[in-house]
């Protein structure tokens, strides 16, 4: 006796196109259930604030993964009926803007948060000799650049 093995699935590939249908219909139906209940309405808002992030994520990753310039991105949106300018593409996916949107805290801020979290452990253990003696030593380094 043989095994049989069913028939390989075939895998359904789905255009972009088709795809940003299905989700525009679930976004639909959801914003039918939202006229009916305060929670759907919620998820709604929280979609939103998820689809906007989403479409900046994406916008940087087509720049810094795949190699587009914010200039041709711009271009294409404005020709598919999202006017937009090079500097505008810049100034909302750029890296610095993303970096600013992502949240990457620079070294410095994270140098002074840190900083900020170990003084005020050091206050509740050690009180204001900490403080004292940091005074101290910035006392005696203004004497040395004065002595110079």
């Amino acid at each position: 006796m043989t095994a049989r093995h069913a028939a390989p699935k075939r895998r359904r590939t789905y255009e972009d196109d088709e795809f940003a249908k299905a989700a525009g219909r679930m976004i639909l139906a959801l914003e039918r259930r939202a006229s009916e209940n305060p929670d759907a309405l919620a998820y709604l808002l929280t979609l939103q604030d998820e689809m906007r992030d989403s479409v900046d994520r994406a916008a940087h990753r087509l720049h810094a993964d795949a190699g587009f310039s914010l200039g041709d991105i711009a271009r294409f949106l404005s020709l598919e009926g999202h006017p937009m300018s090079r500097q505008n593409a810049v100034k909302r996916w750029g890296p610095a803007a993303m970096a600013r949107r992502l949240g990457a805290v620079s070294i410095t801020q994270r140098i002074n948060a840190r900083r900020a979290g170990v003084t005020e452990a050091a206050r509740e253990v050690w009180g204001d000799e900490l403080a004292a003696r940091r005074a101290a030593r910035a006392a005696v380094h203004q004497d040395d650049a004065a002595a110079i």
